[in-house]
């Protein structure tokens, strides 16, 4: 039987929140490694997070990328995940753009995963 495309992950090891919401099944497993991963001190979907960007049409948007999280060392960023046919739209690089920018004024990395 394949995996809700949205639902609940249950008490993560590294997340503030009890459940954290998915968007994907492909989320689910990045949330599941994120909790593995030894040079991830914390990390959480539920961060607030919203970057503004203008799309191609001249739209003002707000972007929220999927993840926030901090490493051991201190150092925190944002990840988004994104499947590889989309990288190419306009409206993603301007996301991506503008989201290396908010990034960069705050010391943060930001990190595109992809398949």
């Amino acid at each position: 039987m394949p995996t809700s495309e949205r639902g609940d992950f249950e008490n993560p090891k590294k997340s503030a929140y009890s459940v954290e919401r998915y968007d994907s099944s492909w989320e689910l497993e990045y949330m599941k490694k994120l909790d593995r991963d030894r040079t991830v001190a914390k990390w959480t979907k539920n961060h607030g997070i919203a970057i503004q960007y203008v799309t191609e049409a001249g739209n003002v948007r707000g972007y929220h990328p999927d993840f926030l999280l901090e490493r051991v060392s201190g150092s925190k960023e944002l990840h988004e995940i994104k499947g590889g046919h989309f990288l190419n739209n306009p409206d993603t690089i301007r996301k991506h753009e503008a989201a290396k920018n908010w990034c960069r004024k705050r010391r943060m990395s930001f990190v595109v995963v992809t398949k």
